[in-house]
């Protein structure tokens, strides 16, 4: 496709994609020779703009003089115009220090990343929690509390971590639990909801209670088909001037229901770097105005989620492509130094 466009019409586009990302107004001849110094004649840029149209990378508002990019423009501007520039390193290391602010925790750090990102970006982020093939056991610890109850919280090697309340079948100290707790952290550990029941060992009563409650909890994460979500910035997408009609913004927000993101970023789980999916490449009808920067994240043999922007297909494909990058980046190494 590079090979498609001359050096000047390809000047030409990435300023027509460009202003237009940064303006959202079509962009005419006469503002490309009045703001940009091209050595050309207004006529030739005429010319040129006209072959883009015809070719297909720019398209022609019926209520404006000027042009905007079609989606096969913003794909050409992608793949060979953009500029690649990745986050300042004191944007970087601001964002670290903020996930080195919070508990170190699967969901603290989905909730923060979505957050970050859509803050970066002023689009809306979405970050699929990572979901692992089985969930294997990591550790678990025992507090108790009144009326022979005791509190569970059981870490999955993912980093996804859940609190149960268990109701004991005998008093039991703090002393005692701590032993159930090691105990069943030995024998369960890295092992997965089939291996803990397939496991011929006595258990107490109490560690039996324990041990229902673990093969609860990891069966439950098992049968999830597709994980939790955490969207962030939906405000960004209600001041975008392209879902200003009701119809459109209505669109929007039905994608932007749980089940419908869901299916859209399990099929992009098994992608390896970032994915960008551009208007009509999209799937779902209402998805046919906007864009997508997708990125795997997660720890190396183990648990995998999806993280990106979504967004008006006029977005800021560099910025969002750096930002999508880097959380990925940081959410990988910090799921790895977790396990």
């Amino acid at each position: 496709m590079s090979k498609m466009l001359t050096a000047r019409r390809r000047s030409i586009l990435k300023i027509i994609v460009g202003e237009y990302i940064d303006t959202a107004l079509p962009v005419g001849s006469s503002n490309i020779v009045r703001k940009y110094n091209l050595a050309i004649s207004p006529a030739t840029i005429r010319n040129d703009m006209a072959e883009l149209e015809i070719e297909g990378f720019i398209t022609h508002p019926h209520t404006s003089a000027g042009r905007v990019p079609s989606d096969k423009g913003y794909r050409y501007y992608v793949e060979f115009l953009m500029d690649d520039a990745g986050l300042p390193p004191a944007e970087q290391h601001m964002i670290r220090h903020q996930f080195h602010q919070v508990e170190s925790d699967l969901e603290e750090w989905s909730r923060l990343a979505a957050a970050v990102l859509a803050h970066a970006v002023r689009n809306a982020a979405v970050v699929s929690l990572p979901k692992a093939h089985e969930a294997r056991f990591k550790h678990l610890h025992l507090f108790p509390l009144q009326d022979e109850r005791a509190m569970c919280v059981l870490v999955l090697q993912e980093g996804l971590l859940k609190q149960q309340l268990i109701a004991l079948p005998e008093l039991t100290t703090a002393e005692e639990l701590a032993r159930v707790a090691r105990r069943l952290n030995d024998l369960f550990a890295g092992l997965t909801a089939l291996d803990i029941s397939g496991l011929s060992i006595g258990l107490t009563a109490v560690e039996s209670a324990v041990t229902d409650i673990v093969l609860r909890v990891m069966r439950a994460r098992d049968s999830q088909l597709c994980d939790e979500l955490r969207l962030d910035g939906l405000r960004h997408i209600l001041a975008q001037p392209e879902f200003a009609n009701a119809h459109k913004l209505r669109d929007i927000l039905d994608v932007l229901e749980e089940s419908t993101l869901k299916s859209i970023l399990s099929h992009w789980l098994v992608a390896d770097d970032i994915e960008i999916v551009i208007g009509e490449e999209n799937e779902p009808g209402a998805l046919r105005e906007c864009s997508l920067v997708l990125a795997r994240y997660g720890a190396p043999g183990l648990a995998a989620g999806v993280l990106g922007v979504l967004g008006p297909t006029r977005m800021n494909y560099a910025r969002a492509i750096s930002a999508t990058r880097y959380l990925a980046a940081l959410m990988s190494q910090l799921l790895t130094e977790l396990q």
